[in-house]
């Protein structure tokens, strides 16, 4: 690192990948926590079957835009094909209805060492309300119901709402990383 920005390179990005280890059997107090604050706001925290996949596709392109891009953290375009996918290749699909609409969802993948977010995500006029530690959490109590103990999840260091996100729910930030460019 520092013979290549001496050389004049220079970081375009930082980004970071988190760990969440739990016990066993876990104590899941704080995830059941997030889940009922927001309940208790009148959202329905549940697992959304393939049905969802509009409302899904819909809340992605919405909020495409406010995802923090870096070279290694960048965010595709999802269009509905891609969305049904997610059910297709074995994601589990956690979100928050109000009113019959989603408002945000958590969608994680099932490896053979872990579950590891895929993405969470939040319509702007929900957000601030901890909908993304609820579906995260619904998600993450789910899956540890099924025997999974390790959880990894991961993203841009300038968003700092989503590093807040997880580490209330416990994850620990165990790398980071820089993307440099060439100097010209």
């Amino acid at each position: 690192m520092k013979r290549l920005t001496e050389a004049g390179y220079f970081v375009v990005g930082e980004s970071w990948g988190a760990r969440l280890r739990l016990s066993d059997p876990p104590n899941l107090t704080v995830l059941h926590a997030a889940v009922v604050a927001a309940t208790g706001q009148g959202f329905r925290i549940e697992e959304l079957d393939a049905s969802w996949a509009p409302q899904v596709t819909a809340l992605e392109a919405m909020n495409h835009a406010d995802y923090p891009y870096t070279p290694a953290t960048s965010v595709p375009h999802r269009d509905e094909s891609d969305v049904l996918d997610l059910w297709t290749f074995g994601c589990r699909l956690f979100g928050a209805i109000h009113d019959g609409q989603l408002v945000a969802v958590s969608v994680m993948s099932l490896t053979a060492a872990r579950a590891e977010t895929e993405f969470t995500s939040v319509h702007r006029t929900y957000r601030r309300r901890g909908l993304a530690v609820a579906v995260k959490a619904a998600s993450i109590t789910a899956l540890a119901h099924d025997g999974v103990r390790i959880f990894g999840t991961g993203g841009a260091q300038v968003n700092a709402g989503s590093i807040r996100m997880n580490e209330h729910l416990g994850y620990a930030i165990e790398e980071r990383w820089l993307s440099l460019t060439v100097p010209h």
